[in-house]
């Protein structure tokens, strides 16, 4: 999630996670998510658990909208 937070502290408009899609897809065909779940469940759930961190941390702050907190620089990494 800090990742994630940084990068649009930063001002990214766009974040890619190709690396956790991957390793998600993987962890499915080895039978190692419980419950067993197709890849677009798995990417959804993933989606809305950043999107939920991401408005906690914005909570956290004070920060309502993300285009206030988009390129705002006052994450705890400055």
């Amino acid at each position: 999630m800090h990742d994630f937070c940084t990068l649009l502290g930063f001002g990214a408009d766009a974040i890619c996670p190709y690396l956790v899609y991957e390793t998600m897809s993987a962890l499915r065909r080895q039978n190692k998510l419980e419950p067993a779940l197709d890849d677009a469940e798995i990417y959804s759930n993933y989606i809305i658990a950043v999107a939920n961190g991401i408005a906690k941390v914005m909570a956290k702050m004070g920060i309502s909208t993300l285009h206030s907190y988009k390129a705002c620089l006052v994450s705890s990494v400055c």
